[in-house]
């Protein structure tokens, strides 16, 4: 008895890698940060086949064999081999480190700055009200699939790890109502630029738009409505 489970126990063990090797390549969505609501995939954390909003796997070998084919993203074939790549991830701490630095500016009223460059101390002062009245949670992304701004249609939007990552930091709402005033939270976002190929045959088009969660105001309960991500597309050129 002890023999046939040492026996079925060595068959497991050894099915187990082949068991890992068989699922690591089934593909899966493409989900990267998720919860926002124009893009798709992070190329730093996603498979590089992962699914698209098509169900296609993500075009990683035709990018591949475009960037080494094309002077349009590298350049000419001398400059190219002497442009050193920056590491993603020392991309990645510089631009969550200038996000945090504007967002602990913005959160910091002028009268606790004063007081800290007068030396007063924080209970002489009087705090004025948090210029940010909603909850958010930022942190950056390489999307790999995006809504065209221009069209509304699907687009692929170009990642090569690591020599053309196309990161953008994001910031959503974590509350729907504000903090101190009576209100709802309400999601903000800017158009991005992106290198982006259509969704179907592989060829290269060149840029467009994609909207970007960009952070959370407060809309007081009785202010007039607007579309926010009308604005804005009125506000950037036509391509």
């Amino acid at each position: 008895m002890n023999l046939g489970r040492n026996t079925l126990f060595t068959i497991l063990t050894a099915l187990l890698p082949i068991l890992n090797l068989v699922l690591a390549k089934i593909p899966t969505k493409c989900e990267g940060s998720g919860g926002l609501k124009y893009l798709w995939g992070d190329a730093l954390s996603d498979s590089p086949n992962c699914l698209g909003p098509n169900d296609a796997p993500y075009p990683t070998a035709a990018i591949e064999r475009s960037f080494r084919g094309s002077n349009l993203w590298t350049g000419n074939s001398r400059t190219g081999r002497s442009r050193k790549t920056i590491d993603p991830f020392i991309t990645q701490k510089a631009l969550l480190a200038a996000h945090k630095y504007n967002f602990d500016d913005i959160n910091s009223p002028s009268i606790s700055r004063t007081a800290r460059a007068t030396n007063m101390s924080p209970a002489n002062t009087c705090t004025g009200t948090p210029s940010r009245l909603c909850k958010t949670r930022y942190n950056t992304t390489a999307p790999m699939y995006g809504v065209s701004l221009t069209s509304g249609q699907p687009v692929t939007i170009v990642q090569k790890f690591p020599d053309l990552l196309q990161q953008v930091v994001f910031e959503v709402c974590e509350s729907s109502e504000c903090d101190v005033v009576r209100g709802e939270c309400t999601q903000t976002y800017v158009p991005y630029l992106f290198l982006v190929i259509p969704l179907g045959p592989v060829t290269l088009t060149g840029q467009d738009y994609v909207l970007v969660e960009s952070g959370c105001v407060c809309r007081p309960k009785y202010a007039s409505q607007s579309n926010q991500e009308a604005s804005a597309m009125s506000s950037i050129p036509r391509l």
